[in-house]
């Protein structure tokens, strides 16, 4: 018997008046914020996109703080 693996509903990345829409299942939200994290290694790092990543985990953050409520 081979066993159906569910089909997850895939990220969809769009433009919007000028923005890059990126739409991600709430269930994955936790899972992205996860990768974005700080990198424990010593290399070298971009402030920039430190800082890309920090904001975009605080923003999902607060969105899952409403999808919860």
């Amino acid at each position: 018997m081979v066993a159906i693996e569910e089909q997850k509903p895939l990220p969809t990345v769009r433009i919007e008046e000028g923005f890059a829409v990126i739409r991600v299942p709430l269930s994955e939200v936790h899972g992205l914020r996860v990768c974005l994290a700080d990198c424990p290694c010593r290399a070298t790092k971009s402030t920039a996109t430190q800082d890309i990543r920090r904001r975009l985990s605080k923003a999902l953050g607060l969105l899952q703080q409403k999808a919860r409520l």
